[in-house]
């Protein structure tokens, strides 16, 4: 990952303990977030909290050199710090072999988290049903009554995402202009029933959309994507990243780093998800920055709390045959 050096506001390396350029201490040697585990102790725990099966089922060996076919691991030996896949022949890929523990502790971590998502995947989902078929058919009228709003719903979702202020103005008014507007009709009997079914629903809806709205601020707003000279750039709760194609990965930079071109003329260059040129690799909140970074700092200091999705369920079966031995990583 990229990082800016605080004293020279060159682009580095956070791998690096001396920026290149000027010879300053890189005060963001650190790769790990914080809410990660950062040396191999905490890599067990983190481990045994998620009650994953022992290190011989997962192919995991956290502190252990483990020679056979089929594993991955980190070792401590002599102060230096080394992260392994020993592939199906037997043959051994050396990720990391250095000083730096947390380094070395993040790369097996991410490859951990992702191994558990691939399991997971693999796992049947069998056709367990929660209630019986008498059951079901009791609750089938009253299901299909609900079915009416979810379009509703998921079009007023996506419209507070893309013009919340608007959106919000339109639940309010529109239901107190209806109002109005049957007022001026002469009285019959569908006219009281609109009327009567706005009056009694109108608290319940603006409670539903306040709800709404509290959840789209609380998750923030949509990252903002711009390309200006084949590189992609993306603007997240005020602060800019640039994607390096290289890394496959995103970087912090510095709103004075960026082209002034884009600067002063951002619409031209932005693009979204719906655009010809998107490319799904290049999604910020599927970016290994922001899942170390800055899902992980918002949501919770604490990866015991934070990290559930990895929990492991001890009735499934882990099965590393699904898993790619052939690749150095």
């Amino acid at each position: 990952m990229k990082v800016t050096c605080d004293y020279c506001g060159n682009l580095i390396d956070d791998t690096l303990e001396n920026c290149p350029n000027c010879g300053a201490p890189n005060a963001a040697m650190s790769r790990s977030a914080a809410a990660t585990p950062r040396t191999i102790e905490e890599l067990k725990a983190w481990y045994t909290a998620r009650k994953l099966p022992p290190y011989k089922t997962t192919r995991f060996f956290i502190g252990e050199n483990y020679k056979g076919a089929k594993a991955f691991g980190i070792y401590e030996e002599d102060g230096m710090f080394t992260v392994y896949k020993n592939k199906a022949d037997g043959s051994r890929a050396v990720r990391y072999h250095g000083k730096d523990e947390a380094y070395a502790v993040n790369e097996i971590y991410l490859k951990l988290k992702s191994e558990i998502l691939n399991q997971k995947a693999h796992q049947g989902t069998g056709g367990n049903t929660r209630y019986g078929s008498s059951t079901g058919s009791r609750r089938s009228g009253k299901a299909k009554s609900w079915l009416r709003y979810i379009p509703a719903g998921l079009f007023g979702i996506l419209a507070l995402q893309e013009r919340p202020v608007l959106t919000i103005l339109a639940a309010v008014i529109i239901p107190l202009l209806l109002v109005l507007v049957l007022k001026i009709f002469p009285k019959n009997r569908i006219v009281e029933k609109i009327r009567d079914f706005v009056k009694r629903y109108y608290v319940l809806y603006l409670t539903i959309v306040m709800l709404a709205v509290c959840i789209v601020a609380a998750r923030g707003w949509k990252p903002h994507y711009y390309s200006y000279n084949d590189t992609v750039y993306v603007q997240y709760e005020g602060d800019y990243y640039a994607y390096d194609s290289i890394l496959d990965d995103y970087y912090a930079i510095e709103d004075s780093m960026l082209p002034p071109e884009l600067t002063a003329h951002p619409t031209d260059y932005e693009f979204d998800s719906s655009d010809i040129r998107w490319d799904e690799s290049l999604s910020f909140t599927d970016s290994d920055y922001y899942n170390d970074y800055l899902k992980s700092s918002s949501s919770s200091n604490s990866w015991e709390d934070s990290d559930s999705d990895y929990d492991w369920d001890s009735g499934s079966d882990w099965d590393s045959g699904s898993s790619d031995w052939d690749s150095d990583w």
